[in-house]
């Protein structure tokens, strides 16, 4: 089940070691109301229907499939190509329910299988089977173990690099040494790849545009799908005006300001300067910070790296005051008074022994 308010998106498949999964898939796509867990169960006798007719035309890769009731679409994949990809129609359908022959996921070797036009990732608001925890294909951001380790702080202080805002030179030293590793750009990839992924992420989403080297937003869009980003917030600048605030639940009001900036003339300064390119920056730029990324449409994010360079002028802050990035606490065992678990644990026995030794005394 998939949220898809614009109107066309690319469904992809990819041979994996060498061959497809299968040579063809069939592949109903039922238009519905609303993007929920509900729908994709309400929409199950329409698409196993569909699924079941004896005639499914074949779509070639190129060519486009329109979700409607009672029709089915074979997927016939290109054996010459390491990549098929079909055209979803999704004019008239605000949401979509797929069903198909096999999990999509099959066909996935380094892309998901669903994107916008922008090349961004559309994960499903619903799906069955679930996928298992700590397994499956996850796309989204924010697989960690725990909530110490999805910090970037945490991650700069384990694997010995600093956020430092001041020095753009180590930003564009991370920056080119992925660009000169191969293996960088792939799931799993070694911890030099990982390390400089994060100073290259983390100083984007904390530092000040103008701290950054040029052109960093087009470099962390092409190795975001391959790492789960880590946690920080935005930089303070007292030169900047506090963000409008927005709701985190309202798809369809930050859906609306991404399309402000895709459609208008928002990509030079002085165009940005236009008061609905102005207020919907600040809005793509106040959700990504602020909200949930559960919550966010799947190609918000690519809009902000698209136009935050165009808009530097028109930026806000998502943080209502200065703060120290490194004042986060990096493990459950920190406690505000000094002492960790295991040293309070220490101090109440060693507290206890000698209340007992005192009271021996009287």
């Amino acid at each position: 089940m998939f949220y898809t308010p614009e109107t066309t998106y690319k469904w992809g498949a990819e041979k994996v070691k060498g061959k497809y999964a299968d040579a063809t898939m069939k592949m109903a796509a039922i238009p519905v109301g609303a993007a929920s867990a509900q729908a994709l169960k309400t929409a199950d006798t329409a698409g196993h229907t569909a699924l079941a007719m004896a005639t499914c035309p074949d779509v070639v890769s190129g060519g486009t499939i329109t979700p409607k009731e009672n029709t089915c679409y074979k997927l016939v994949f290109d054996q010459n190509s390491a990549k098929s990809t079909y055209t979803i129609d999704a004019t008239n359908a605000g949401a979509i329910a797929f069903f198909t022959e096999h999990v999509p996921t099959e066909f996935e070797a380094t892309e998901h299988y669903l994107k916008d036009t922008t090349g961004a990732d559309i994960e499903p608001a619903a799906q069955v089977p679930e996928p298992s925890a700590g397994g499956g294909h996850g796309h989204s951001h924010g697989t960690w173990k725990d909530e110490f380790e999805g910090k970037c702080v945490c991650q700069a202080k384990a694997n010995k690099w600093k956020l430092d805002c001041a020095d753009k030179a180590k930003v564009q030293a991370a920056v080119d040494a992925l660009e000169a590793d191969t293996k960088c750009k792939a799931k799993g990839s070694p911890q030099t790849c990982v390390n400089n992924y994060y100073i290259m992420q983390a100083h984007h989403d904390h530092c000040l545009h103008d701290q950054l080297p040029t052109g960093i937003e087009k470099k962390l869009h092409d190795y975001e799908h391959f790492y789960d980003d880590c946690m920080i917030k935005r930089q303070f600048s007292a030169a900047l005006k506090v963000c409008p605030s927005v709701t985190c639940s309202d798809g369809a009001s930050l859906t609306s300001a991404i399309s402000a900036l895709q459609g208008g003339n928002c990509n030079t300064t002085l165009g940005c300067a236009d008061a609905a390119c102005s207020a919907a920056i600040k809005t793509v730029l106040m959700a990504h910070d602020t909200c949930p990324e559960k919550s966010l449409p799947n190609n918000l994010e690519v809009a902000l790296h698209d136009f935050e360079a165009a808009c530097d002028a028109q930026l806000c802050n998502t943080a209502s005051a200065a703060f120290d990035p490194y004042a986060e606490s990096c493990s459950a065992s920190v406690s505000s008074d000094g002492f960790g678990i295991k040293d309070s644990l220490s101090m109440t026995t060693w507290v206890l022994a000698l209340a007992a030794c005192f009271l021996s005394r009287l």
